[in-house]
Parts: structure tokens; C-alpha cells; sequence
């Protein structure tokens, strides 16, 4: 019987033959490199993650971290390993830094929001701008509690970066703590001001209501997102009052269409008709 499987076509070829027997050799190498690191102790994998740069076998130890589902208390505990690395990895050089940098960023991103962000608020002003942006892009991935509103403003004023206030927009429960209507000037693009107000519209609709006349545009594009048919009188309330401003009629007839209002699509079309003829 063969000692390894082998294809049919490598039989007359004694250097294919050994290259073959050569790469699964390699793959079960590999295999059992990952059951080692698989079988370790809980704080002995803590250990290597804190010592990553330092240990041969670093890919392993990473995709362990990633696949591991640790109860809570593992989770803030695997969260400090990761910040302790992170330390470390500062100090490296710069061209050895990448591979460590996505470590970091894989593992946190696995993490419950209530591990990570512990460890990623104070990068969010880190003077490494990849470490920043690490921090925003794990928390885009675990998500953040109403706590974290009134910090990520904090961020913004002190750095002017628009990514804290997306990452607030992102979130409806982190608007709860925060004053909408002083918060949604600062944002520079209209799409991410209709996000906070969409926010909003989801974690407290009441809330949501009063932006409505100010923000109108807005308001319409995330009812619009959110299919919220029951809010058509709202809008239709606030057609009456732009009735002759065209950017909010474009975005208008949009959520209309979002949300299958054929009274008010036909109603809007008998009014650009009339705005033609008085052209």
C-alpha cells in the first residue's frame, strides 16, 4: 500500500513524486503546529499573544485568538493581552509593524464592544494615524453603547476627525445621551447627517419627529431608508412646507417610491406638473 496518496499522472515522475511527498509533509506540519497552539492553556495563549513578535509560530497563535469564543471575563482579559502587544509593537520598527498591526486588528474586532473599547478609546487620539485608524475600524465592527456618545464628541472637538461623529451615526443607542440638534451642523457631508437622524429614528422615533422641519431632507431620507410608511403623513406635512424647493422634492419622490406611497407619488407629479407649466 502507498505510504501517501498519489495522483495517477505523478507515477512516472520521481521529482514531482518527491515534490508532492515534500508539500503534504509541509501541510501536516502546519496542521499539527495549529493543534499545538489549539491545545494550549487559556493564559499560555494570553502569553504568546503578548509576545507575538517574539514567537515563531505568531499565524497560528493569531487564527487561535480569532476562532476562540471566551466567555466575558476571557474577553477583557484576551483585550489587555492585545493592548500589551500593541505597546510593544509601537516601539517596533516600522517595516516590521504591518503583520502585528492586522493581528491586532483581527482579534479585537472578534471581541464583545465591551472588551474592545476599553482598549481602543484612548487610540481613537493616538499619535499613530493607523492606530487610529484601527480603532474606528474595530469599533465599526463591535459596535458601541450610549456610553461611548459623549466620548466620541469629545474626540471630535479635540481632533475635528468627522470618522467620531460616523461612528456615533452608526450607532442609534450612542445618540441617546447627546444633543441632536447641536450635534448635526458639524457633520460636513448631508449623507452622514441623515444617518444621525436615521439613528435617532430607530432608538426614539418622538425624538426623530421634531428634527423633521429643521432637517427635512435628512429626515425624509432616512424614513425613506427605513421604509416607514406610517410616517407618509409626516412627510406629506413637510412637502406642504417645501413644496417649491427642489432638493427636497428629488429626495422626496425617492422615499416616496421607498415606500409605495401611490397617492402621494401622483399627488407630487400633479404638482411638478404645474411647476412646469408656471416655468
Amino acid at each position: 500500500m502507498s505510504r501517501f496518496s498519489l495522483p495517477a499522472r505523478f507515477a512516472d515522475h520521481p521529482d514531482l513524486i518527491a515534490g508532492h511527498r515534500q508539500k503534504l509533509i509541509e501541510e501536516i506540519e502546519r496542521t499539527l503546529s495549529l493543534a499545538e497552539v489549539r491545545s494550549l492553556p487559556f493564559d499560555e495563549l494570553l502569553n504568546s499573544i503578548e509576545h507575538l513578535p517574539d514567537i515563531s509560530n505568531s499565524a497560528e497563535i493569531v487564527f487561535r485568538a480569532c476562532e476562540y469564543a471566551p466567555s466575558l471575563n476571557q474577553a477583557y482579559a484576551l483585550a489587555e493581552s492585545v493592548r500589551r502587544l500593541a505597546e510593544s509593537v509601537d516601539g517596533l520598527p516600522s517595516r516590521r509593524k504591518p503583520p502585528y498591526d492586522r493581528a491586532i486588528m483581527r482579534i479585537l474586532s472578534r471581541l464583545p464592544a465591551e472588551a474592545a473599547w476599553p482598549v481602543v478609546d484612548p487610540w481613537l487620539e493616538h499619535n499613530r494615524k493607523f492606530r487610529r485608524e484601527t480603532a474606528y475600524a474595530i469599533l465599526r465592527k463591535t459596535g458601541i453603547d450610549e456610553r461611548a456618545g459623549l466620548r466620541l464628541l469629545e474626540v471630535f472637538e479635540n481632533t475635528g476627525d468627522q470618522k467620531a461623529l460616523e461612528l456615533i451615526a452608526r450607532n442609534p443607542s450612542a445618540t441617546r445621551t447627546l444633543d441632536i440638534r447641536q450635534i448635526l451642523p458639524l457633520f460636513e457631508d448631508e449623507y452622514w447627517r441623515m444617518r444621525l437622524v436615521e439613528a435617532v429614528l430607530v432608538d426614539d422615533e418622538p425624538r426623530a419627529l421634531i428634527l423633521a422641519s429643521d432637517f427635512p431632507r435628512e429626515f425624509t431620507h432616512a424614513v425613506g431608508r427605513q421604509k416607514q410608511k406610517r410616517l407618509v403623513p409626516n412627510l406629506r406635512s413637510l412637502f406642504d412646507l417645501q413644496s417649491e424647493n427642489l432638493d427636497f422634492l428629488s429626495i422626496y419622490a425617492w422615499a416616496l417610491g421607498q415606500l409605495g406611497a401611490l397617492d402621494e407619488i401622483g399627488r407630487l407629479r400633479e404638482h411638478i406638473e404645474r411647476m412646469k407649466r408656471l416655468a
